[in-house]
């Protein structure tokens, strides 16, 4: 029994390209995650991605990608990556948002050369940049016609230690969850600002679960940067993780709506009982486990 389990974990871990490179190029499909070198990469949501563009801008190596929801033909994930190898600089100061505080979520911590910081807000999908990779993203999206919604709901988190930096924005399509289009389409006027969500019932309960789904993707990248549970740079991401699920689009979420409570809890007991007995590592067992809940 312990075997055949085994096999599961192992096949589970291998659904990741890790040993893939920065070899993307637009047109690309990919899918589990983005790798950047080694030990950087970046956890991507069920089903396939194409590769929109990439950029090498100084010392940052940028990728977009997107994930078109085939019924409506809309974009369900927009999202983007980016990293650095090591720079000429000694460490890097914390970005903008690390300071909002107007948000519906964010989390942050700030030490010495280095910083981490998590949050949830909603954006409008025009592109508003004259130059830089986000006007390249904007032409892009233009050429290939691409359909967006009006507002999207995004995580975004970056990660900073001494010459390195990490960062992650997953752009999301609500109204794919049966979200209601907006009214309003100004930031602060929105269904999803913070100040008037309560009104809003099922707005509120998406950006909830919204929470849980990307705390995973946060989790992953603490895994593959080896960070310690006990670090705070981690901003405690495990713990926000829930057994909800979002419509990504191929059948996962129904899949899981029909597995049950107790057939979940089997497997991760079983899981479990691997760890203890010493058939698997620590990492491989969250790393299952994470594959599991999300």
């Amino acid at each position: 029994m312990k075997k055949y389990l085994s096999l599961i974990i192992i096949s589970l871990l291998l659904c990741t390209n890790v040993n893939a490179k920065w070899k993307y190029n637009p047109g690309d499909i990919v899918e589990g995650d983005v790798v950047y070198g080694k030990k950087d990469f970046f956890k991507l949501p069920p089903g396939k991605f194409v590769v929109g563009l990439k950029a090498k801008e100084r010392e940052f190596k940028d990728i977009m990608l997107y994930q078109i929801d085939e019924k409506s033909g809309y974009v369900r994930w927009a999202i983007h990556f980016f990293a650095t190898g090591n720079t000429q600089w000694e460490w890097w100061n914390p970005p903008k948002f690390c300071k909002r505080t107007n948000v519906y979520f964010i989390q942050k911590k700030i030490g010495n050369k280095r910083y981490a910081c998590w949050m949830v807000n909603h954006s409008r999908s025009d592109i508003a940049a004259n130059e830089g990779f986000w006007a390249k993203v904007r032409e892009y999206e233009i050429a290939n016609k691409l359909k967006t919604p009006d507002i999207f709901v995004y995580s975004q988190y970056e990660y900073s230690k001494g010459p390195k930096v990490w960062g992650a924005e997953y752009y999301y399509n609500p109204e794919l969850d049966g979200v209601p289009k907006p009214k309003s389409l100004e930031w602060d006027t929105n269904e999803f600002h913070k100040q008037r969500v309560m009104n809003h019932p099922k707005h509120e309960e998406f950006l909830k679960k919204y929470i849980s789904i990307t705390a995973g993707f946060v989790d992953a990248f603490n895994t593959t940067r080896k960070m310690k549970s006990s670090s705070a740079l981690t901003l405690n991401a495990s713990e926000y993780i829930t057994n909800v699920s979002i419509n990504t689009g191929d059948g996962a979420s129904s899949k899981k709506e029909k597995t049950s409570t107790s057939s979940l809890t089997q497997e991760l007991k079983s899981l479990k009982e691997l760890l203890d007995s010493g058939a698997i590592t620590k990492e491989e067992f969250k790393k299952a486990k994470d594959k599991l809940l999300n």
